[in-house]
C-alpha cells in the first residue's frame, strides 16, 4: 500500500496547527497561517485524497500539477463547506502538496525578504529588521517543513547531507528563485535550521530606486556608472543582506553595453543581470566529491577554466569566497576591465585579510603579500555597503585602492547629513583609463541625466 510521505505513520499532524503560547498576531510584523476550517476538515480531505488518490500523493511534484490541483478540489467539494471556508482549505492543502506548506503564506508576503526557522520558531525579516512570524507545533513539525522544501526540489533530506543549499523553483508563483540553506537537525542541537532568502520579483530595483530609498547619492551613482562602463574593476563588500548584490545589479544594468557578452558565475542565481547578451553560469563554492561530481555537480574553479574558451566582454561573480576568487583576480589581470564581484566584509581594509583567509582555507599556498599585489594591480574601486541600526541599507564609502593595497576614499558617509558626499576625486591615471576605455558612452550619459531627475 503506498503511503503519503506528507503524512508519517502515528497521530495525523497538521504543521499548519499554531502554538499559542502568546498571541503571535498581536506581534508587530507577524504572519498568520490560514486556518481555512480546521484541523478536522484538513484531516479528512487529506484522507480523502489517500484514498482515492494515492498515486498523486506519494510524490505530488512528480505528478501534473493540474491533475493534483484537481484532486484537491474534488477533495474539498466532498466537505460541503462555505465557500470562504473551502477557498481556505484548498489553498491550505495546495500550499502543503505542491508549495512550501506553512511557510506559502510568507512566500507570498512580498513585504517578508527572508524567512528563518530555528526549530519550531520561524522569523521573518520586514525592512531589514526580524520579526517572529510562526510558531510550528513541535521540532518534528519544522523537520516535516524541512523535508517539504526538499522534496520540493527533488532532494532528500538525510543526515549524510547536514548541509544544504538550493533555490526554489516555482515559475511564475511567489517565492520562485528563493536561495534556501538548510541544517540538518542532527546538527543543529535546537531543531533544523532554515535559511531562505527570497526573490520578490515583482520589479527588481533600478538605480532610481535605490536613490528614491536614500542607498546612495545620484554622484556616487554616476561615478560607480562611469567606473565600470569605462573599464575599472569593482568589489562591493558589506555584511550579508546589506543589498550588495541589488546594487551590483542596478549599477551593471547602466553601465554594460547592449553589444557586450557577459558572462556571469554564482552558486545560486541572483544577479540576474537586466543586459541582452548574459550567460549565467551556475557551480558550487567548494570543490565537488566523487559522488557529487558522479551526480553532475561542478566548481566555480571548473566553471572559470570553461570560461576561457566561451568568448566574452566581461566577467562578473557573485561573490568572492573559494579557491575562485583568485581565478577572478587572474582575469582581471588580462581583461580590458569593467568586471564586478561582491565579498564579505565589515570594513573594506580587511580584503586583503580575507582573501588570504580564503586562500589558507584551502591550501593554496599564496602569501600574504602576493595577494597583497594582486588586489593592487586589479582592483580599482571598494564599494562598501551597511546597514545600520533602523534596518537601513546604504553605501558608506566609495574607496580608490592604491598602489599599494591601500585605500583612498572618494566618497563617504556623512551621519550628520545622512547622505553619501564626495571627499576626492579619481586618481588621473584611473580618469584617463576610463576615458579611454569607455565603451558604452552614451548609455552613461542617459544613466547620468536620468539619475540626476
Amino acid at each position: 500500500m503506498l503511503t503519503n510521505p506528507l503524512r508519517p505513520a502515528g497521530p495525523p499532524v497538521n504543521p499548519w496547527e499554531r502554538v499559542e503560547a502568546e498571541p503571535l498576531t498581536a506581534r508587530e510584523g507577524s504572519t498568520t497561517a490560514p486556518s481555512a476550517a480546521g484541523t478536522s476538515e484538513y484531516d479528512q480531505v487529506m484522507d480523502w485524497l489517500q484514498e482515492h488518490h494515492a498515486e498523486l500523493l506519494a510524490d505530488p511534484q512528480k505528478a501534473p500539477r493540474s491533475a493534483v490541483t484537481a484532486a484537491i478540489h474534488a477533495a474539498v467539494m466532498t466537505r460541503a463547506l462555505r465557500k470562504g471556508d473551502a477557498d481556505r482549505l484548498t489553498e491550505q492543502v495546495t500550499d502543503q502538496l505542491l508549495g512550501a506548506g506553512p511557510l506559502a503564506p510568507l512566500f507570498r508576503d512580498p513585504a517578508v525578504t527572508e524567512i528563518l526557522i530555528n526549530g519550531p520558531q520561524v522569523y521573518v525579516e520586514r525592512q531589514g529588521r526580524l520579526a517572529p512570524a510562526l510558531s510550528l507545533p513541535s521540532p518534528d513539525a519544522a523537520i516535516q517543513c524541512a523535508q517539504l522544501l526538499c522534496r520540493h526540489e527533488g532532494r532528500e533530506y538525510q543526515s549524510s547531507r547536514p548541509l544544504m543549499n538550493f533555490m526554489w523553483s516555482d515559475p511564475g508563483r511567489p517565492g520562485d528563485g528563493a536561495r534556501i540553506n538548510l541544517v540538518h537537525h542532527t546538527k543543529a542541537p535546537n531543531g533544523v535550521a532554515v535559511s531562505i532568502r527570497k526573490r520578490n520579483a515583482e520589479r527588481l530595483l533600478d538605480l532610481p530606486d535605490l536613490l528614491h530609498l536614500g542607498m546612495l547619492s545620484a554622484a556616487g551613482a554616476d561615478l560607480l556608472v562611469q567606473a565600470l562602463a569605462g573599464g575599472l574593476n569593482v568589489i562591493f563588500s558589506g555584511a550579508p543582506g546589506t543589498g550588495k548584490t541589488a546594487l551590483m545589479r542596478a549599477i551593471g544594468a547602466r553601465a554594460i553595453g547592449s553589444t557586450e557578452r557577459v558572462i556571469t558565475m554564482e552558486d545560486v542565481e541572483e544577479l540576474r543581470l537586466a543586459v541582452p547578451h548574459v550567460v549565467s553560469l551556475i557551480g558550487q563554492t567548494d570543490r565537488p566529491t566523487a559522488e557529487e561530481r558522479v551526480r553532475g555537480d561542478v566548481s566555480q574553479e571548473d566553471l572559470f577554466r570553461n570560461t576561457l574558451r566561451m568568448r566574452y566582454d566581461r566577467l562578473w561573480m557573485g561573490e568572492l569566497r573559494g579557491p575562485e576568487a583568485f581565478d577572478f583576480l587572474e582575469a582581471m589581470m588580462s581583461s580590458v576591465g569593467g568586471m564586478a564581484s561582491s565579498i564579505h566584509l565589515r570594513r573594506p581594509e580587511l580584503l586583503v585579510s580575507r582573501l588570504y583567509q580564503i586562500a589558507c582555507k584551502y591550501q593554496l599556498g599564496m602569501p600574504r603579500d602576493l595577494i597583497a599585489n594582486m588586489v593592487a594591480e586589479t582592483i580599482d574601486l571598494i564599494v562598501q555597503v551597511d546597514r545600520d541600526g533602523t534596518g537601513h541599507r546604504h553605501v558608506t564609502r566609495i574607496a580608490e585602492v592604491t598602489e599599494t593595497a591601500g585605500l583612498q576614499d572618494v566618497f563617504r558617509w556623512n551621519p550628520q547629513t545622512a547622505q553619501l558626499e564626495a571627499v576626492a576625486t579619481l586618481s588621473a591615471d584611473r580618469t584617463a583609463w576610463m576615458r579611454a576605455h569607455t565603451r558604452t558612452v552614451a548609455k552613461v550619459a542617459k544613466a547620468v541625466s536620468h539619475v540626476a531627475d
